[in-house]
């Protein structure tokens, strides 16, 4: 029929109806967003869709990828006026290449201004306010932005999950004990991460001193091993343990007897989980952290001395959601 354009792209059967499968570019920039994205990813290609990743050289993001065996095509780093340029660019070219129905990120700039480009949709994802400057080149931007509960009323075209991004990978999980031998552990041990505060939402922040990183790790010794899961670039102090291969970290934090340090995500992970969790940081106003410390599941301090005093308190697993299955909805719906 003259004027009428066809879709040759094969369809999928859901159990209810046939969709047409998409193509869907997805740009990561954090090792967390590996994790969070993964599950999805599998989903997606099992129910027929294509996806295609696109990946910043941060911290141990592309180890990740390789250890999930998820291709990848490496894209520029951003921020920095020329960067941010290179990098939407870059997004952009690959997702056009690809033929990319739907651009998906996480509070990302390079996905919202790419999609708008091209006249694609954009769908980001979060579980922070972020700041003024990011909002406006990212989430006012985007298609539809995807929050917790938490975070609900502080985007427009916003549609909610209950729960915490973290469950989307580790609600279900199994720990590979394996990882107990293969680091050299044995009883009671820690898991202690500290951080850069390079992020773009910690800027202005400062975490804890080199004498105060000193302090804990001492004090947490005395107590049992200690497991130092750092970024990039942070040290690891003498007599500690570092953790081998990026994508062991979740089964040692499972099987561990608590974790302390600057990681918001790890704290957060932590409390999934049911172990005790202390978050040692001076930023308060994160909502999934206020949630979590409400319910009990997690401590936040700035003190080693209350970091370790709240190792020996009462805590309450934080309550768990099928956060998977919102993710992949809010991707294909």
């Amino acid at each position: 029929m003259i004027g009428t354009a066809f879709n040759l792209r094969k369809p999928y059967y859901t159990g209810m109806w046939i969709m047409q499968a998409m193509k869907i570019l997805i740009d990561m920039g954090h090792p967390a967003h590996v994790h969070f994205f993964k599950n999805a990813i599998w989903e997606l290609e099992r129910r027929g869709h294509s996806v295609k990743i696109t990946a910043r050289d941060k911290d141990v993001t592309l180890r990740l990828l390789d250890a999930y065996k998820i291709p990848f095509e490496t894209r520029p780093d951003g921020w920095r006026p020329l960067n941010l340029f290179k990098a939407t660019k870059f997004v952009a070219d690959t997702a056009e290449a690809f033929g990319a129905d739907r651009l998906v990120g996480v509070h990302n700039p390079y996905v919202a201004r790419a999609a708008h480009s091209l006249g694609k949709s954009s769908i980001l994802f979060t579980d922070t306010p972020g700041t003024p400057f990011v909002n406006r080149i990212s989430v006012a931007q985007a298609t539809k932005v995807i929050t917790p509960e938490c975070l609900k009323g502080m985007f427009a075209n916003q549609t909610t999950y209950p729960g915490c991004k973290e469950m989307a990978y580790l609600h279900p999980f199994t720990p590979d004990r394996g990882v107990l031998a293969r680091h050299g552990l044995s009883g009671k041990y820690f898991v202690v991460r500290f951080i850069g505060w390079t992020a773009h939402h910690d800027s202005g922040v400062r975490g804890l001193s080199p004498e105060r990183k000193r302090e804990l790790v001492k004090a947490l010794s005395a107590k049992g091993q200690v497991v130092m899961c750092n970024e990039s670039g942070e040290e690891v102090p003498e007599g500690c343990i570092a953790v081998r291969k990026p994508e062991d970290a979740h089964s040692l934090l499972a099987l561990s007897s608590g974790y302390l340090g600057e990681g918001a995500t790890m704290a957060k992970e932590a409390a999934v989980l049911g172990i005790p969790s202390v978050y040692i940081s001076p930023l308060g106003t994160l909502p999934p952290i206020i949630l979590m410390e409400r319910a009990g599941a997690l401590v936040r301090t700035m003190e080693v001395s209350g970091a370790l005093e709240a190792l020996e308190g009462e805590w309450r697993r934080a309550m768990v959601n099928d956060v998977l299955g919102a993710i992949v909805g809010g991707i294909v719906g």
